[in-house]
């Protein structure tokens, strides 16, 4: 049911791929770890809420986790790709001093990570995860009206991305995040709604896409500015403006 399964076990695998050091593992277990939360979210209404929250917030620890080392490896990635030939020797010393330090720190908290991988805890967590995925626990609206239950999730979820609509970082945040979890609910239903759900999930996804890169390139020109390189920090405040050309278009098409 809306692809608890299958993503379930995609999130297995690249657990096990973390640990094996798998490339791009952390990142792939971090957005299966979305998806879940975001069908178990939108589509609440057809699971029994008690034990599906429990479960959603056993799931947001396991997320924090990944997106501490994820949000680490995204900056040093970033800094390590920000620099041109020509520029200043200054400004050149001081970015690649702060990708090793942002290398270092992404290893000591990929090393946190893989000791709470290795705990009775995440096996506990996986395996209560199988167990839910195999049999939902379902409403009676759940089991009788499952279509009703999609379209009215789904209708909310667009809602939602509009009301969060707003021009600040926090409120951009917001919209990005309404967005991605709009995406990920709508591909979940992509066999049962076709056209509707690859459209929305589509529309979706472009403003999460503009929003996660204004937001990456606008901290990245904080932390910059913070250890006195502005000439870099110029450089990713223009990316960011870029980023949000036509926001208004692609959020307008956004609509169920």
């Amino acid at each position: 049911m809306f692809s608890l399964v299958a993503v379930s076990a995609e999130l297995a695998e690249q657990l096990v791929a973390i640990e094996s050091g798998g490339e791009d593992a952390v990142h792939q277990a971090r957005t299966r770890v979305r998806r879940l939360r975001s069908v178990l979210s939108v589509y609440r209404k057809a699971f029994e809420p008690e034990e599906t929250r429990r479960l959603r917030a056993r799931l947001k620890t396991l997320g924090t986790r990944l997106g501490d080392v994820r949000d680490r490896e995204v900056r040093a990635d970033a800094l390590d790709d920000l620099l041109r030939a020509d520029d200043d020797p200054t400004v050149i010393d001081g970015v690649e001093a702060l990708a090793v330090r942002a290398r270092a720190d992404h290893d000591s908290a990929s090393t946190a990570l893989l000791e709470h991988l290795r705990g009775r805890s995440q096996r506990r967590l996986l395996a209560d995860l199988q167990a839910f995925v195999a049999d939902p626990p379902l409403t009676s609206n759940g089991r009788k009206h499952p279509r009703k239950i999609t379209r009215h999730g789904l209708a909310k979820a667009v809602q939602r991305v509009h009301a969060a609509h707003g021009e600040s970082l926090d409120e951009r945040h917001a919209t990005r995040k309404a967005a991605r979890r709009l995406r990920y609910a709508a591909e979940a239903v992509t066999d049962d709604l076709g056209r509707d759900a690859v459209r929305l999930a589509s529309a979706a996804e472009v403003v999460q896409d503009a929003l996660g890169a204004h937001r990456d390139d606008t901290l990245l020109a904080d932390f910059l500015r913070e250890h006195g390189l502005d000439a870099a920090a110029v450089r990713c405040e223009r990316r960011a403006g870029e980023a949000l050309e036509g926001l208004d278009g692609k959020l307008a098409a956004i609509d169920l």
